[in-house]
């Protein structure tokens, strides 16, 4: 099939447009950054389920979390995420792990706690999404 100039000009903007670092799943999905915000959200409000479904493993007992720490704090108030750009961790072309570096820092009744760390993020079974595989957070002192 025959292809105009403005037809192979709009494929080569919408190539340029994707980031190579995200082309692991569908494109239009949401970014990590963006869901692990919708994830922080639905910690805050207490959903469960929603915040489970993140996960690409969900964990059975959230004392046993890699992000416990999130999960168990009583009371919480706020609760910010501010994330850095992802960082590959395997060699696929594109990636298929990604590392987001995050700082936290939740508003509790007792006070305001700060973490620092990542989320590792993976494609979904069907590749529409990306979902948490595993994080790391440690305790930041002011």
């Amino acid at each position: 099939m025959p292809t105009t100039k403005a037809a192979s000009e709009a494929a080569t903007g919408d190539a340029i447009a994707i980031d190579p670092l995200y082309g692991a799943v569908a494109i239009g999905s949401e970014s990590p950054a963006a869901m692990l915000n919708r994830y922080m959200l639905d910690l805050l409000n207490q959903n469960k389920a929603r915040s489970d479904a993140a996960w690409a493993y969900a964990p059975a007992d959230p004392r046993h979390a890699d992000d416990a720490v999130l999960r168990l704090l009583p009371d919480v108030r706020n609760l910010r995420l501010d994330s850095d750009v992802a960082l590959p961790r395997d060699d696929g072309q594109p990636p298929r792990l990604l590392d987001v570096p995050v700082k936290i820092r939740a508003v509790t009744a007792e006070g305001t706690f700060r973490y620092h760390g990542w989320y590792r993020v993976q494609p979904s079974a069907d590749g529409r999404a990306w979902q948490i595989q595993s994080a790391s957070l440690q305790p930041t002192l002011d």
